[in-house]
C-alpha cells in the first residue's frame, strides 16, 4: 500500500487520495505549486522537513507500529464519510469552471432579476404611452397610471397562482396523511 519515491517509503492515504480527487483541490495545489510564493513554500517546507523531521522519523518506526491500525481504520472512515459527502453534494464533483459560473450566477441573480423587472417596466410604460397617444403630463401620467395597474395585476396574478399551486399541494398531503391514518 506504500509507495516508494526516491528511494524512500511514502505511505499512502485513502483520505488525501480522496480529498485531492476533487476538481477544486486539486485545482488549487496546481496554482499553488505555479505560483512562485508557493513553490517557495514548498521548498522551504521541503528543507525543514530535511532538517528536522527525517532525521528524527526512523525512531518512530516501532511506535508507530502499534498505531498504525489505528491510523489506517481512521483513514477508512474518513474515506468512507467523504464517499457518503459524495452522494450527497455532487456538486463537490464538479469542475472548478462549472463551480465559479454558478457561484457567480447564484451572487448576480438579484442584480439580473432587478435589471429584468426594470426593463420589464418601461416596456410596459412604453406600450402604456403609446396608447394613451399624445405629449404632456397628463398623458405621461396616464401611462404612468396605467403602468401601475399592470404591474399590479400582473403580480396579483403571480402570487395567486404561488398560492394555488400551495394549495394543491397541501391538499394532497392532507389525502396522502388520511389515507395513511386509515
Amino acid at each position: 500500500m506504500a509507495a516508494q519515491v526516491n528511494g524512500e517509503v511514502h505511505p499512502s492515504s485513502a483520505l488525501l487520495s480522496h480529498i485531492t480527487g476533487y476538481p477544486v483541490v486539486n485545482d488549487s495545489i496546481t496554482y499553488f505549486k505555479k505560483n512562485p510564493y508557493g513553490q517557495k513554500s514548498i521548498e522551504l517546507g521541503d528543507s525543514a522537513y530535511k532538517t528536522f523531521a527525517k532525521p528524527v522519523i526512523p525512531y518512530f518506526s516501532k511506535p508507530y507500529q502499534y498505531v498504525a491500525p489505528y491510523v489506517k481504520k481512521a483513514d477508512l472512515i474518513g474515506d468512507d464519510a467523504l464517499t457518503k459527502v459524495d452522494e450527497r453534494l455532487p456538486a463537490l464533483k464538479k469542475p472548478t469552471h462549472e463551480l465559479w459560473t454558478d457561484g457567480k450566477n447564484l451572487v448576480f441573480f438579484p442584480v439580473r432579476k432587478g435589471l429584468e423587472t426594470k426593463d420589464h417596466v418601461f416596456d410596459i410604460y412604453n406600450s402604456e404611452y403609446k396608447k394613451v397617444g399624445g405629449v404632456g403630463l397628463v398623458t405621461q401620467s396616464k401611462a404612468l397610471v396605467s403602468t401601475g395597474l399592470v404591474v399590479t395585476s400582473e403580480a396579483l396574478t403571480w402570487v395567486g397562482d404561488l398560492l394555488r399551486v400551495g394549495k394543491v399541494q397541501a391538499k394532497e398531503a392532507r389525502n396522502d396523511i388520511a389515507q395513511h391514518a386509515n
